[in-house]
């Protein structure tokens, strides 16, 4: 799916939240100013072959014109504009999980499965020009182990003023591995979050 049919989600699951925290009428203008920015923005989201670096942007720039509508045209100050843009994205969160319910017991099984995991695997280290840059760990207690290196949704929400969004887009991982069965992540950073690497170990669960 598109950014902007992300953002339409996003602004349309999160429209409760704007309506609580900014009232009816703000809560419109967020919505025109949030597609503006998008519109703005749109041009420079990095054209990937690649379906993991596209899957990272589909949230990565809706978040980012949310937050920038929030804090520089309707005036909200920086740490509730963030809190607020959070909390639109995890109230798409909640819906897309209600939709598919089983999609988190789909990951689990592909992460025990041996030849899925090899597949993933080359996949994720595979490298594209400025996308994501997976480096092999030597866990050999984890049944998928990768450090992150390079991420470009950190480079593009520097470049647009605002790396302050890409924390929340990292904690999405969080939510979705959460929802793992037999499998669960352990990590001790996140490039967003100020981290020189972000560490993926998928370790079976502990019963």
């Amino acid at each position: 799916m598109s950014p902007s049919e992300r953002l339409a989600q996003v602004l349309t699951e999160g429209r409760f939240v704007a309506i609580r925290e900014l009232g009816e009428e703000s809560a419109a203008e967020l919505h025109t100013h949030a597609k503006e920015r998008y519109l703005a923005l749109e041009e420079t989201i990095p054209r990937f072959r690649s379906s993991m670096n596209r899957k990272l942007f589909e949230l990565g720039p809706p978040a980012l014109a949310i937050y920038l509508a929030l804090h520089h045209d309707l005036g909200v100050d920086r740490g509730p504009a963030l809190r607020m843009t959070e909390d639109m994205l995890l109230a798409f969160h909640r819906k897309q999980r209600s939709r598919n319910p089983l999609l988190g017991a789909a990951r689990d099984i592909m992460l025990r499965l041996s030849p899925a995991r090899s597949l993933l695997l080359k996949s994720m280290l595979t490298r594209e020009p400025g996308g994501l840059r997976f480096d092999r760990a030597s866990d050999a207690g984890a049944l998928l182990d990768v450090d992150v290196r390079a991420c470009p949704l950190v480079a593009f929400a520097r470049r647009h003023g605002a790396p302050e969004v890409v924390p929340m887009i990292c904690r999405l991982d969080d939510l979705q591995a959460q929802e793992l069965r037999g499998v669960e992540l352990q990590r001790a950073g996140a490039l967003g979050m100020g981290a020189e690497r972000r560490d993926f170990r998928y370790v079976t669960a502990k019963k």
